[in-house]
């Protein structure tokens, strides 16, 4: 019995390790996010990405989703970041919303695509980046991403 237990001793204290495998991220935020936005402003954080809403973009309060999805980018571009849907879809801003996603720089210059409310295709909204996080301005939610095109 006693030889039984030193052998499994390592074993025992392989699985107590204080080791992690991968970063641990004490601030690791969820891939959708759904929260009470008022004309006060406000700002909602998922996982790489970031809206920024000034006071006054929205009239009343609303209830805003935030996903951030696993889909491919649309034919003809890359993406550097995950596709991000908002809704929603086709809320106005005035002021506009400030849009912000990490993304992963592969030596081009990106931008951030953002569809137009019921029209699916993607435009070009321009950006600024900072680091690994585009910038950008949006008048309405839809969905976006940070790419660029294919060419």
């Amino acid at each position: 019995m006693r030889y039984a237990l030193l052998l499994a001793l390592p074993v025992v204290l392989l699985g107590c390790s204080d080791e992690t495998t991968g970063p641990v991220d004490d601030q690791e935020l969820p891939a959708t996010v759904t929260q009470t936005v008022g004309p006060e402003g406000g700002v909602i954080e998922l996982s790489g990405a970031t809206v920024t809403f000034p006071e006054g973009a929205l009239d009343a309060a609303a209830e805003v989703t935030i996903t951030a999805t696993d889909d491919a980018p649309p034919e003809g571009f890359v993406a550097l970041s995950r596709i991000y849907r908002c809704e929603p879809s086709g809320l106005d801003f005035d002021p506009k919303v400030t849009m912000a996603m990490e993304f992963e720089a592969d030596g081009t210059t990106p931008t951030m695509f953002w569809s137009s409310g019921a029209d699916p295709t993607f435009q070009d909204v321009g950006g600024t980046p900072e680091g690994n996080v585009m910038s950008a301005t949006v008048a309405h939610f839809s969905q976006g991403f940070v790419g660029y095109l294919h060419e």
